[in-house]
């Protein structure tokens, strides 16, 4: 499942800065035979952090943004790290 991060509004990462979005989506992909998924999960600071996922390896973290940062995030909850 693809993972949607709703970013705290006028705050978004530099890299997203210019674009003046404040979402950011991890799609899912399949290429040839290896399925990577996105996850993420919550760490007992607050942060939100993302997990790359391929068929057969362990998750991998991909991103990981600050509690006061994001504000909403819909997609596969690993759960907490607690």
């Amino acid at each position: 499942m693809s993972v949607f991060i709703k970013l705290v509004e006028n705050r978004p990462p530099k890299e997203y800065a210019n674009e003046r979005r404040a979402d950011i989506s991890y799609h899912d992909t399949v290429e040839e035979k290896s399925e990577t998924t996105y996850q993420y999960d919550v760490l007992p600071s607050g942060a939100l952090r993302i997990l790359r996922v391929t068929r057969g390896e362990q998750a991998a973290i991909h991103a990981v943004y600050a509690p006061g940062l994001w504000f909403r995030v819909e997609g596969l909850c690993r759960g907490t790290t607690e």
